[in-house]
């Protein structure tokens, strides 16, 4: 795989988190939190 195409499989999944691209937000952080508030912490 190259770089450009793990960029855009990323991009698609902040966009289907609802994750815009913002300078000011940290999307990586906000896509775990995403995460986390669907319940993920149950399935351990």
């Amino acid at each position: 795989m190259t770089e450009r195409t793990v960029e855009a499989h990323v991009k698609q999944i902040f966009l289907k988190l609802g994750l815009n691209v913002n300078a000011e937000s940290h999307r990586r952080v906000l896509a775990v939190l995403a995460y986390l508030r669907t319940g993920a912490q149950a399935e351990e």
